[in-house]
């Protein structure tokens, strides 16, 4: 029944995530989102209790630096005796930034879209008010010659 609860929490934070205009995509909490799907796990192995107690071990974001630099400076040392280092690092790294690039060129199309649209509808708004403008111009320019023909013809009258 806890995982449940917890499938809902999952699903509720997704849901409320801010999505992007013009794509199928969604910004979410990364670091909830997999507090969540730990406790998921942990639940689904039978460790109800022993949830709070691995959150707490679970690294903190100064410790996970640490790890990362002692990580970092042992690559280091391989590099500098000549041994190959670890690509899966790099590999990683490459992989998100090449999905930052393509996130990146979504995005911008799909503002490109929006823009285009908004160009669109108000060029056609801009097309029928200069119409309106016109066709009030051109009845103000009948009356007005009306007028004046009107006024030609009654000076005329008048003169004689």
């Amino acid at each position: 029944m806890e995982i449940l609860g917890l499938l809902d929490t999952l699903e509720s934070m997704i849901l409320e995530g801010f999505r992007i205009p013009m794509t199928k995509k969604t910004v979410i909490n990364e670091e909830k989102i997999l507090q969540v799907i730990d406790k998921i796990r942990l639940v689904s192995q039978g460790g109800g209790d022993m949830v709070k107690k691995a959150l707490d071990k679970r690294p903190t974001p100064a410790k996970q630096e640490t790890m990362e630099f002692v990580t970092a400076r042992k690559e280091m040392e391989r590099v500098k005796e000549g041994l190959p280092a670890m690509s899966q690092s790099e590999d990683k790294a490459t992989e998100i930034i090449e999905n930052a690039y393509k996130i990146a060129k979504e995005v911008r199309m799909g503002a490109d879209k929006y823009a285009d649209e908004v160009l669109t509808n108000l060029e056609s708004t801009s097309s029928r008010i200069l119409r309106a403008v016109r066709a009030g111009r051109a009845r103000l320019g009948k009356f007005v010659s009306g007028i004046a023909s009107q006024q030609k013809t009654g000076d005329e009258s008048g003169d004689e």
